[in-house]
């Protein structure tokens, strides 16, 4: 069997009880046929098991039945918004719809994908052997490269960018974000580290917003007040966990936010131009009032 049908038959079993919730076996083997995921052949136990095994153990979800003979994911908590199981398991969900749609290949539209995929197998295998990496880097604001080694710790998604989270010789063993795609090159070495025993990657992020971290600004309480279309925008998509609806009117949406206002979650809030008003602290509010004051010079030469 090809892996892409694998994968198929792996994201479509999973999101079919996701979506039904309590299902039999007959009823599984009767959707199966009808989606015709093995060219019309139809479900056999031996092939339900063995994917129920294969979805265990690469997202961790657990199928497991009830007295009444009901197949249920026991687990749903695996697949929070966040994790990265949910984000696989979406991930297969899309690649199969797409090689699903080849048909109609000239109507489907989509965004690039993430930069800096290079050096994504060699930083997770990094990872997963607790090797350092020899990288080369260039910032934006650099007009040459550096090198050195550095520790790595964890992969961040970022608006279209993979980062790299881990300690380099050159900062002194400090932990800084490094964006893949502006690696001139990575090497896994044999030289082993110790990962430290209270890093948890999620932790470490709980109170940023995208991936810049530890700058002067603590984590805080914050307000945002969104007009128009955005209250809708923000109860779909919230701009971080800690989202929460305190007000509403007729006019406005206020939402509270714990976290640090970084340079990410600002550019986040001047993204959404007057739909988006910063009501505290206000050292954040003046931060922004002097941004925007800045871009309107600009418009106004």
């Amino acid at each position: 069997m090809k892996s892409t049908d694998n994968f198929r038959q792996l994201s479509w079993l999973v999101n079919t009880i996701l979506r039904i919730k309590n299902i039999t076996f007959e009823q599984i083997g009767q959707l199966w046929v009808a989606n015709d995921l093995n060219d019309g052949k139809p479900l056999s136990r031996t092939t339900f098991y063995r994917l129920r095994q294969a979805i265990e153990d690469m997202f961790g979800i657990r199928i497991e039945c009830d007295s009444k003979h009901q197949y249920f994911i026991s687990n749903p908590e695996t697949l929070r918004d966040n994790s990265t199981q949910n984000w696989m398991l979406r991930t297969l969900t899309v690649n199969s719809l797409l090689l699903d749609g080849l048909s109609i290949k000239d109507q489907l539209l989509l965004e690039d994908i993430p930069a800096g995929l290079e050096h994504l197998e060699t930083a997770i295998n990094a990872i997963k052997d607790h090797h350092k990496l020899q990288m080369g880097y260039k910032k934006f604001s650099d007009s040459e490269a550096y090198s050195t080694l550095i520790e790595p710790y964890c992969l961040k998604l970022f608006h279209q960018r993979w980062y790299l989270l881990g300690k380099s010789e050159r900062k002194g063993g400090k932990l800084g974000i490094y964006a893949l795609d502006r690696m001139t090159e990575l090497t896994e070495t044999a030289v082993q580290y110790e990962l430290a025993a209270d890093f948890d990657a999620e932790t470490y992020f709980k109170n940023y917003f995208g991936v810049f971290v530890g700058e002067e600004a603590p984590a805080q309480h914050i307000v945002l007040r969104a007009y128009g279309n955005m209250p809708n925008l923000l109860r779909t998509l919230p701009l971080h966990h800690s989202q929460k609806e305190i007000c509403k009117t007729d006019t406005y949406t206020d939402f509270e936010y714990y976290l640090a206002p970084t340079f990410d979650f600002q550019q986040a809030i001047l993204k959404e131009g007057h739909e988006l008003e910063v009501i505290e602290p206000d050292s954040l509010r003046k931060t922004i009032h002097e941004a925007l004051t800045k871009a309107l010079k600009r418009y106004n030469k």
